[in-house]
């Protein structure tokens, strides 16, 4: 379909804040370059390899971006070419919250909310059917905290509910808890399907055997997932924080109710006190698939399971001997008799130890709350180290690239398939750069927390344009009680004292910042 006029004036046509970036020439290089002038926010690192990363992802997100027809308007794809999986327009539920959240930081919000009001309005799974499990309704509470509008979010209220009760057809009412076999949790071929694809139903002994069942080593059993739990307890606070919202008490305190007896199912029957860490249990025998799996640091991501005890079970994974590897980190820990660093199977996607942007994205969102709740072990420095690592990841021959999965330990994508692979969207990079490296920590109150977690060697960093631009008539001059938080006025911050306030914030500690009326802060930098 024709893409629809823009609906805005050109960004850079009239701003009227100062410029501390040129803009141009990050994306000069870029097919439609005025459309990242127009759309992205835009970065400068002394780390060239997060910059070139940074605005290869921004082109990553456009590849992916396709406008429908009218009615339905914008979508995001998972994969470039079509697939046969996917649901309506080429969409797929479970990379859809990283869209939405990659998105959300694009100045033209129309983008994300057609995505948004696909699944809401549009019936994705009401009328395909549910597939993948994902977190769509968090990543939708998490936009509105970046673009502000709570009158948006508060209209999709009945759409989320609906939503989410298609999925009640997977709760085992004995258990309390949800299950899905994994490969409908986006990760075949992972430990449950090992654990009971061996003789008999019990674990597989040697790969090569006629006694094994390979449709379970691949699909694996009906499992109650700690990842795919969280995404409901997410799913059901954020519905109850949206009721509230619109002054809505009983509809809030039902969904309280409904997010926290799901999660003290999960800790029940989730969490293994031997391991002290989150594990899969098959449902119907209810076996503990013993071993720990890189979607246990899912649940933290998503403010489930914040508890002392559960973050130093999180805390002793943090190693090289269990999931971090130069590529990494693993999907399944390397001491685990299941784990390979090589595929044994041509097939593409291999859950038992590749290393997945899909689950990178996550796992550095809890490393990053973890380095800012003062831990002693995931400190900054560990953070900076797991995102140095997920960017080297996004590399091949030298240039930036993504695909499917990596080798955890050598450079070579490992699911990388001719006309399927290519700049998949299946992660996120821009919203782990704002949201967990510089740290802009936003809410729907008055309130914006900045956090960053920049290596302390660093001089400067510097980003421009975020918000989308507010139209002329508004762009006046703030009133004289709000004029020290406008952007002039910090430009001018001598260079000794702004590099000290840089080094406040590489210290861990969160400051907070007014918001601004009539004048969004299009630029911030810390040098």
């Amino acid at each position: 379909a024709q893409d629809p006029s823009r609906p805005y004036p050109l960004a850079d046509d009239y701003l009227r804040t100062t410029s501390i970036l040129n803009h141009s020439k990050y994306v000069s290089s870029l097919d439609d370059y005025q459309w990242y002038l127009d759309n992205i926010p835009f970065v400068d690192f002394p780390e060239k390899t997060f910059q070139d990363v940074y605005y290869y992802r921004a082109s990553v997100i456009k590849r992916h971006l396709k406008y429908a027809h009218e009615g339905h308007g914008w979508v995001f794809t998972e994969f470039i070419h079509p697939v046969a999986w996917a649901s309506k327009l080429q969409t797929i539920p479970d990379s859809a919250g990283h869209h939405i959240v990659e998105g959300r930081w694009l100045r033209n919000p129309q983008y994300v909310k057609d995505l948004i009001m696909l699944y809401t309005r549009g019936g994705v799974e009401a009328l395909s059917g549910i597939t993948y499990t994902h977190y769509i309704h968090r990543a939708i509470f998490e936009h509105a905290e970046v673009t502000g509008d709570a009158k948006f979010l508060t209209s999709q209220l009945d759409g989320l509910i609906s939503m989410y009760q298609l999925w009640n057809v997977q709760l085992n009412n004995d258990t309390g808890l949800y299950h899905r076999t994994p490969l409908s949790d986006a990760q075949e071929y992972s430990l449950p399907g090992y654990v009971t694809g061996g003789p008999n139903g019990g674990p597989v002994q040697e790969w090569n055997s006629f006694d094994n069942n390979y449709n379970i080593i691949w699909l694996g059993p009906e499992t109650y997932r700690p990842n795919f739990n969280a995404y409901m307890v997410a799913a059901a606070k954020s519905i109850a924080d949206i009721a509230r919202l619109v002054g809505n008490e009983t509809v809030a305190q039902e969904w309280d109710s409904t997010a926290s007896n799901l999660y003290s199912k999960m800790k029940t029957l989730l969490w293994n006190e031997d391991l002290k860490f989150w594990i899969d249990v098959v449902e119907g025998t209810n076996l503990p698939v013993l071993g720990r799996e890189l979607i246990g640091y899912f649940p933290f991501r998503f403010g489930v399971g914040v508890e002392d005890e559960m973050v130093k079970g999180l805390e002793a994974g943090l190693n090289g001997d269990a999931f971090v590897t130069s590529y990494g980190p693993t999907t399944l820990e390397q001491s685990n008799p299941y784990y390979t660093a090589f595929k044994n199977s041509t097939y593409c996607c291999i859950w038992q130890g590749q290393s997945w942007p899909f689950s990178t994205s996550v796992y550095l969102y809890t490393l990053a709350a973890l380095a800012r709740s003062n831990s002693t072990t995931s400190t900054p420095e560990l953070f900076q180290a797991a995102f140095t690592n997920y960017t080297a990841t996004n590399y091949k021959l030298g240039v930036p690239y993504t695909a499917e999965s990596h080798y955890p330990t050598i450079d070579e994508w490992s699911g990388d398939s001719t006309n399927h692979s290519e700049h998949y969207l299946h992660s996120t990079y821009l919203d782990n750069v704002f949201s967990n490296l510089i740290g802009i920590l936003p809410t729907l109150g008055d309130r914006l927390m900045l956090s960053p977690l920049v290596p302390e060697n660093w001089d400067y960093f510097a980003h421009a344009q975020h918000h989308p631009p507010a139209p002329p008539h508004l762009q006046q001059r703030p009133p004289r009680h709000h004029r020290r938080h406008s952007p002039r006025r910090r430009d001018r911050v001598p260079r000794r004292r702004a590099r000290d306030s840089g080094k406040r914030h590489r210290a861990g500690r969160a400051q907070a910042l007014d918001r601004v009326p009539c004048e969004r802060a299009e630029h911030a930098a810390f040098l």
